[in-house]
């Protein structure tokens, strides 16, 4: 858990703000982070003129008072490492430029938001942040516990489903658990009846390529004593085939996955599998970015 030492953790002010900042506090103690930086963001971008002439106290400056109330409430739910410094602020702006310019200026290894549950609306501040963020991004369900014991990985045999597993193994190592759940999701292509062979057959042929896929791909990690448990399952849709296999194994607590798949384009931050299943994910979703992904990007956004 070396990786992340330096968390930021977006706030909202309301009831469910337990649920981030409980994990937030159980990774500082795996990893010992060095800060946490909580941010709460009065969004005022999409106010209408109009009504702020008649409300002018929505548009009122965060001040100590915006502050004290997130050091209350980080206060009653952090029980972290007692060496991580904890910072608390509140600034005003849009929520997803003011977060990814913070996780570039304090070069944050990991994002850590809530997530409301259901919510599957493309233009999210989750999805938006996902595709962007220069770091890895945890999206914590709402009711979420803190606390993990089974952990999933979707596979593609890509690079990116390597750093998956390097998370993973990570997460595992901290929490004394001894076994990963591997998942490989395999299909039949579309002219398989051009071979003369059933679907069934050709079933079986694509899992066989599966099998020894996934063992040239473990040869590659560094498994630290862990063990690797394959799982192979048949679905055309890739997305659909990892959500069946969660809500099987409804004993899943952690789903560890890379942020791009081998499928998607060079200029592409975010796979659509992983888009997918984050908007639809009941349980912790980890979004594996190398740190510094897209830093070009931002700097040209931002200008900085």
């Amino acid at each position: 858990m070396y990786r992340y030492k330096r968390l930021l953790v977006g706030i909202s002010l309301n009831d469910q703000d337990g649920t981030s900042i409980r994990y937030a506090a159980m990774i500082s103690r795996l990893a010992k982070s060095e800060m946490i930086t909580f941010l709460h963001v009065a969004n005022t971008t999409e106010i209408d003129e109009d009504v702020c002439e008649i409300y002018p106290e929505l548009m009122q400056s965060c001040d100590g008072s915006t502050t004290q109330e997130i050091e209350n409430v980080v206060k009653k739910f952090y029980d972290g490492h007692p060496d991580t410094r904890i910072n608390c602020e509140a600034v005003e702006g849009s929520p997803l430029v003011e977060l990814l310019k913070r996780s570039k200026k304090e070069k944050v290894d990991l994002i850590i938001m809530r997530k409301r549950v259901g919510d599957k609306s493309s233009g999210t501040l989750v999805t938006k942040l996902a595709r962007r963020a220069p770091c890895s991004v945890l999206f914590v369900p709402e009711r979420a516990k803190a606390w993990y014991k089974n952990i999933l990985v979707p596979i593609d045999f890509s690079k990116n489903s390597e750093h998956a597993m390097e998370v993973a193994i990570a997460f595992a190592l901290a929490s004394k658990i001894n076994e990963i759940n591997c998942l490989h999701v395999y299909s039949v292509p579309p002219g398989f009846h051009k071979t003369g062979k059933s679907y069934e057959q050709f079933a079986e042929i694509m899992k066989g390529h599966a099998e020894k896929n996934f063992k040239e791909f473990m040869k590659k990690i560094d498994l630290k004593g862990i063990t690797a448990v394959p799982k192979f399952r048949l679905d055309n849709k890739d997305a659909r085939g990892i959500w069946e296999e969660m809500l099987e194994k409804s004993e899943i607590h952690l789903l560890i996955m890379g942020a791009r798949g081998r499928k998607a384009g060079a200029g592409v931050l975010l796979g659509s599998v992983t888009e997918h299943l984050i908007k639809t994910t009941t349980v912790p979703l980890m979004a594996v970015k190398e740190k510094g992904t897209g830093m070009g990007l931002l700097d040209a956004l931002f200008k900085l």
